[in-house]
């Protein structure tokens, strides 16, 4: 049995939100509100998921969070390595 840690699966919850998106941008604020986790944990797990490269950031007053690519090639797999290690 696999066993991950809570963090993971806020991260999922996170990646699962800017998969509904469309592709739009949407700010930290936005995904903490949608997804009901603590403004400060979102802004770590977007950090360490746009490290991994799941994730791409955009600076500025209409900046935020979106997929890096599509939803679909994104693994169980790659959100685990990327949050746990």
């Amino acid at each position: 049995m696999l066993r991950i840690s809570k963090l993971t699966d806020y991260g999922t919850v996170v990646l699962a939100h800017l998969a509904s998106s469309d592709g739009t941008v949407c700010s930290a604020a936005e995904v903490a509100e949608a997804t009901g986790i603590a403004m400060p944990t979102v802004r770590k797990l977007l950090k360490s998921l746009a490290r991994a490269g799941l994730v791409t950031s955009t600076r500025g007053a209409s900046g935020g969070y979106q997929l890096s690519r599509p939803a679909h090639e994104i693994s169980a797999a790659s959100v685990i390595d990327a949050l746990e290690g």
